[in-house]
């Protein structure tokens, strides 16, 4: 079955957003790296169709992101976002941290940056 990026970024994002209204934030920040990461992966398979996106996880994914999204693809508004230290202190194996370990001001930081990486992929979640 093919990976569908672009409903699980809207999804993850969706979920996260409504975690996070709940002040729910260690989940809320999990499932929006997950949406960032669906969001770079769907932009990565724009470019080559023929091709999967890279798998794996923020941050190792944003190697092979700036590799694929470079300044000469057409897509450097995504590439701009992904120079600067993103997605800083975000890292898969947080889900095993106590309740509690992620702060409001990460998960903001997080859903900026999420909101702005949907744009540049195409995607809009749902209101």
């Amino acid at each position: 079955m093919p990976e569908d990026y672009e409903s699980a970024a809207i999804r993850h994002f969706e979920d996260a957003t409504a975690l996070r209204l709940s002040g729910r934030f260690d989940n809320a920040g999990h499932l929006v790296g997950f949406a960032a990461e669906c969001a770079i992966k769907s932009r990565i398979r724009a470019l080559r169709p023929a091709n999967d996106a890279p798998h794996g996880h923020l941050p190792d994914l944003l190697i092979a992101a700036r590799k694929h999204l470079g300044p000469r693809s057409n897509y450097t508004q995504m590439y701009d976002l992904l120079k600067p230290d993103t997605f800083s202190g975000w890292h898969v194996n947080r889900r095993y941290q106590a309740t509690g370990a992620t702060t409001e001001q990460e998960v903001a930081k997080w859903f900026k940056l999420t909101s702005r990486l949907l744009v540049t992929a195409g995607l809009r979640a749902r209101k």
